[in-house]
């Protein structure tokens, strides 16, 4: 092969200088100087015809086939025959091309392109300008094989954009040949998240048939919306619209407002269920949704504003429609909040307010505010530490409709102020005890108080026999509303502490090198005299209004094992083994109850870098029995990332249960996902759940079963269990589907 630079074509490129055009591919710079290789040369005039693995090269833009054309004058190329053009890393292939260097346009009558990760072939392309080419009859796919891609996209036209958007028009979506999808016009954008369309289709033998569809996109930067379309042959039509706005550049604000609406035509399972659930004043409705809007804001670092905000047709639709979330909030919230942080305190203000008042019942903030100093130092030349924590609002109480008519629950409502003010004196005697005495008060007053009212009725009644008059008296206490009062609180308290260790060896193992023991005795002394005001009195809102007397000592000791790892450079760090803490509370008060409080012990296990374990007990001393005890475990192989968690829960006279999750091979080809649920006490297994992966080069599968036990009640089952079979697909180069079953 002959390398010929040639003095003609580099002289007539150096007079065209003109600027880069923003937006265009490549380097478009016409001073960019060419070169040519070719097996044969032939030279009329401006034209020169190269013939023979021709490779012209100008810049980022290289092109080869077997014979070019080339036009020195006005750039223009026409290359026939095996051709391949790269643009910037962009590649395109066919038969013939006309392109122009300049102008950057051209046309392929018929081409194959690549735009990672998209493989593109179209009967005919045209290069219209600069930043934009156009297609017809469009085949696109993410797979190698692009004769007979696994999964694909046929368009009538496609529009790409400065090489990143993709407008596709009448699109049709086919997996293995079969065709599943269509919309009048999709838009691709490689430089925003990916545009995903999830089509997941199941049975259920409560919802039938079920097709659950999802649309998600990207307008543009700063915006996206996600588009639902639930069908159920048993429930009928579902159908909901999210929209998502954010800074796509500090991420400062975040907005979302979302809807669901559902034409339920079965909303209880059966005819059990709608009785308890109407017994319980649970009226649900054929006509169902929900409306979600939340919102953040960070002003500045330190300066957050969020607003949370859900209105429900019924207090069953999150159960029902979306599983994930009801796990996490049960009970919707409403609410706004401000915070600051400033150097050395917080302060944030609250509006909170239940608006599904007939459902749910709760505590409204209307509003609240809040000051915290942290535990911090007064004085520079004393060693002094302050805390503080005052806050004041106006509070109400809110009952369910159920709570109010059946119960006969009163709602009530007061201002309160409280604050707390404590002064701690950390000391060291003997070189080796912490001795902390402590000095403070805490004060809450309420607008409104709670008093007793002792009731004497009377009810004579005339003996017929004897004509003697019998009177009955009847005493009654009823609760009635009381004036303002306040509530002081002084308290003064002692922690003391120490710290021992010993070295049990310093040899090298599995788990580290050597191995210490630190062991820290604690006892916290806390007296507070009884108040005028009373728990009994107080109107309950939360934790504070609780307070009252204290007399007690908390002691206990925390324990560390610990070893020492190896870090890169030959340094080490600390590792914690195990950490164990066993402490309980003796009430010193002669009319206590209980003495002995509960003896609790906490434990986290990190001997391996594989495996975390922590468990928490509470042993109630007076019965001999464990009132509590929880479980946590997870496993996590280092390399392929399979995973295994368990969960246990009990409660003593409550339940007993062991949630587990698992997901095998995560990172290869065939996977397993599943969670399963037992209650341990007389009701067994409650939720079983398995998604069985595959992928291949470009298209994912799942294969899912789900099954979910009867609500249980004092008479037993409320019906039969529910179970739901599904299968999904999703495209490996994307992110999973959005689409899941209890994200519904």
């Amino acid at each position: 092969m002959k390398s010929i630079p040639i003095l003609f074509f580099t002289l007539c490129i150096a007079l065209l200088h003109g600027p880069v055009v923003r937006g265009q591919l490549g380097d478009s710079s016409r001073s960019a100087s060419l070169a040519v290789q070719a097996d044969q040369l032939d030279s009329r005039g401006n034209v020169v015809t190269a013939r023979g693995n021709v490779r012209l090269q100008k810049g980022a833009q290289s092109l080869r086939a077997d014979v070019i054309t080339y036009n020195a004058v006005t750039e223009q190329a026409h290359a026939r025959g095996n051709v391949v053009f790269v643009n910037d890393g962009q590649v395109w292939e066919g038969e013939e091309l006309r392109y122009n260097f300049i102008t950057q346009t051209g046309d392929f009558p018929d081409l194959t392109i690549t735009y990672d990760p998209f493989m593109i072939k179209a009967d005919k392309a045209e290069r219209v300008s600069p930043i934009q080419s156009r297609m017809e009859g469009v085949t696109l796919t993410t797979c190698d094989d692009l004769e007979n891609p696994e999964f694909m996209i046929k368009a009538s036209a496609l529009d790409v954009y400065e090489e990143t958007l993709f407008a596709l028009r009448h699109p049709v979506f086919y997996l293995r040949g079969i065709p599943f999808f269509y919309l009048p016009r999709l838009v691709l954008d490689q430089e925003r998240q990916a545009t995903n369309i999830d089509f997941l289709p199941g049975y259920s033998n409560r919802d039938g048939l079920f097709a659950l569809i999802g649309y998600n996109r990207y307008p543009e930067p700063g915006y996206r919306t996600k588009t639902h379309l639930h069908l159920r042959t048993e429930r009928g039509v579902a159908a909901g619209h999210d929209f998502f706005w954010y800074d796509p550049e500090t991420n400062q604000t975040t907005t979302s407002l979302r809807g669901y609406y559902a034409h339920d035509q079965a909303p209880y399972r059966n005819d059990n269920e709608e009785e308890r659930l109407r017994a319980r004043g649970v009226e649900i409705d054929e006509n169902r949704y929900r409306v979600n809007f939340f919102h953040r804001t960070d002003f500045t670092p330190t300066d957050t504003l969020r607003v949370k905000a859900a209105l429900l047709s019924d207090p069953r639709i999150i159960q029902d429609f979306f599983e994930d979330e009801f796990r996490l909030e049960p009970i919707p919230e409403n609410r706004a909040t401000y915070s600051a942080i400033g150097e050395g305190w917080t302060a944030n203000v609250e509006v909170g307010k239940q608006i599904n008042v007939d459902d749910f019942g709760g505590v409204n903030r209307m509003p609240e505010a809040v000051f915290t100093i942290p535990r911090r130092q007064l004085f520079d030349e004393l060693d002094l530490l302050y805390e503080s924590e005052t806050r004041g609002g106006y509070l109400e109480r809110s009952f369910s409709k159920f709570e109010r008519n059946e119960q006969g629950r009163e709602e009530y409502s007061s201002a309160r102020f409280h604050t707390r003010q404590m002064v701690f004196y950390p000391t060291r005697q003997f070189r080796w005890l912490h001795v902390v005495p402590r000095a403070g008060f805490a004060y809450t007053h309420y607008s409104e108080t709670r008093d007793e009212e002792t009731r004497i009725t009377s009810e004579s009644v005339v003996d017929e026999d004897t004509g003697v008059i019998n009177t009955l008296f009847q005493t009654n206490t009823v609760q009635t509303a009381g004036s303002a009062e306040g509530r002081f609180l002084p308290e003064i308290g002692v922690e003391a502490s120490f710290k021992a260790f010993s070295i049990w060896h310093n040899e090298p193992t599995r788990m580290g090198r050597g191995l210490r023991h630190v062991a820290e005795p604690f006892a916290n002394y806390t007296i507070v005299p009884e108040a005028d005001l009373t728990p009994d009195r107080t109107l309950q809102f939360d934790a504070i209004d609780s307070l009252g007397e204290q007399h007690n000592v908390r002691f206990g000791v925390r324990n560390k094992f610990q070893t020492k790892r190896m870090l890169p450079g030959g340094r080490h760090r600390i590792h914690d083994l195990a950490n164990i803490s066993i402490s309980t509370v003796y009430d010193l008060r002669d009319d206590a109850e209980r003495n002995l409080g509960n003896v609790l012990l906490d434990t986290e296990l990190r001997l391996v870098d594989w495996l975390w374990v922590r468990f928490d007990t509470e042993f109630n001393p007076d019965e001999s029995e464990i009132e509590t005890f929880n479980t946590e475990l997870r496993v996590e192989h280092p390399e392929n990332k399979s995973s295994l968690a368990i969960n246990q829960r009990y409660r003593t006279d409550r339940n007993h249960t062991v949630q587990l999750s698992y997901d095998l091979n995560p990172r290869g080809r065939i996977g397993l996902e599943g969670y399963s649920r037992f209650e341990l006490e007389d009701e067994g297994l409650e939720d079983q759940s398995v998604l069985l992966r595959y992928e291949t080069d470009c298209v994912g599968y799942g294969l899912g079963v789900r099954w979910i036990a009867g609500d249980r009640n004092a008479n037993g089952a409320d019906g039969e269990d529910e179970y739901r079979v599904w299968v999904q697909f999703w495209l490996t180069a994307f992110p999973r589907a959005i689409v899941d079953l209890g994200g519904r």
